[in-house]
């Protein structure tokens, strides 16, 4: 054999290996950061939710004249199950006023559903924040929730009213427990996707879970409200994709009349379940969109019985009970994950129960652009959130 041959020979199948380590090692580093020693404190037994565990300095992303603190607090998932979660406390530092801080509570839209997606540990947690110095300069005080099983051992409740609203109140109640703040029980909640879903199941749970908080008003920015529709929209894109296996994954660990197998079609499973271990944010998603893009056709769900199961499933979680406050709803016209005409809808019905619904809609903003630093929602929501806290009464704006 020629040595150019072999050379060119041994070249190749470098090269070829080298690929091959490279694809590897994509594949590995796409799997979220393994949660640190903070976020696995045991509660001890009888632990109430809504208890501080434990609390640390946060750095990352500090805006200037601002204070954070991590806290790691008990909750409960759905039917009363234990659990931990963290969230961010953030404040800005001031010696004028010490009379108590009235409360923000954010919560954030779709990072996935497994332990290492929460925004706490990301390189840029308040990205997606919207009006974040605006609210600091009033004097408010921001808690951001992880959501159980994002940071802390799973399942994580996406998508599921009952157990998202526990999270994000508990982390209130366990804010309150800290020493560098005086918190006033006064809340608004705010959340966005993900996180309106999360915001209004909050006001909804508000009363029976934790009374002792002042819920003045909830602000859902493009909320995941009519399940059924929205995911049937969405299903059979890419994107919408992600969003399927995230569902199928923390429904089948959440309700014991349903398995994954079962949600998933045969064929769709393998990547299915490699997506929902992925997180949907950061720079780490490629290969969870990869999997969507290239190598799943249609819907990742079947039908049949269990299919039937999961549905009514999903129509359990539509936030359709009582708020017991004054709901905001800000809704891009050109959203194309969450379609403006269910959205319009949604608030026609609540409407029509005799909820206080403020629903505005934005001509020329999407699911992304609505949360925007210079988005026009930004001054409404500080608006809105600021006439709730001084008690005026909240206007009731329905879709026609």
């Amino acid at each position: 054999m020629p040595a150019w041959v072999r050379l060119t020979r041994n070249v190749v199948g470098a090269l070829i290996l080298l690929v091959l380590l490279i694809m590897i090692g994509v594949w590995i580093w796409s799997y979220p950061p393994t949660p640190g020693k903070f976020f696995r404190a045991d509660a001890p037994a009888g632990t109430p939710p809504g208890h501080l565990l434990s609390s640390q300095a946060y750095k990352p992303g500090l805006p200037k004249g601002a204070s954070a603190r991590r806290i790691l607090y008990t909750t409960t998932l759905n039917g009363g199950v234990p659990a931990t979660a963290t969230a961010i406390v953030i404040w800005k530092n001031s010696e004028e006023d010490s009379s108590p801080r009235r409360v923000i509570t954010w919560a954030h839209g779709t990072s996935g559903t497994a332990p290492g997606c929460g925004a706490s540990m990301r390189g840029d947690p308040y990205a997606h924040i919207p009006a974040l110095p605006e609210l600091l300069e009033e004097g408010w005080v921001l808690i951001a929730s992880d959501y159980a099983g994002l940071t802390t051992n799973g399942p994580h409740p996406y998508l599921i009213g009952e157990g998202e609203a526990r999270s994000v109140l508990d982390s209130v109640r366990a804010a309150h427990d800290l020493t560098e703040l005086t918190l006033s029980l006064e809340t608004v909640i705010w959340g966005h996707s993900q996180g309106g879903h999360a915001a209004l199941w909050s006001g909804i749970k508000a009363r029976s879970y934790a009374p002792e908080l002042q819920i003045k008003g909830i602000a859902a920015i493009a909320p995941i409200t009519d399940l059924p529709a929205i995911l049937a929209g969405i299903e059979a894109t890419p994107t919408g994709r992600i969003y399927s296996s995230y569902v199928a994954r923390a429904y089948a660990d959440t309700y014991p009349d349903l398995y994954f197998t079962g949600i998933v079609r045969p064929e769709a499973r393998w990547q299915a379940e490699e997506i929902s271990k992925r997180c949907f944010s950061g720079a780490r998603p490629s290969v969870a969109a990869l999997l969507s893009d290239r190598f799943i056709d249609s819907s990742i769900f079947r039908g049949g019985e269990t299919g039937i199961a999961f549905r009514k499933r999903l129509a359990e979680n539509i936030p359709n009970r009582k708020f017991g406050a004054p709901v905001l709803i800000l809704q891009g016209k050109r959203d194309e994950l969450v379609s403006a005409k269910v959205q319009a809808s949604y608030a026609r019905d609540r409407c029509a129960a005799g909820e206080t619904i403020d629903y505005q809609q934005f001509d020329r903003l999407d699911h992304m652009s609505i949360i925007a630093p210079d988005a026009p929602t930004a001054p409404v929501l500080i608006s809105w959130t600021r006439a709730r806290f001084a008690g005026t009464p909240a206007p009731a704006i329905c879709p026609k």
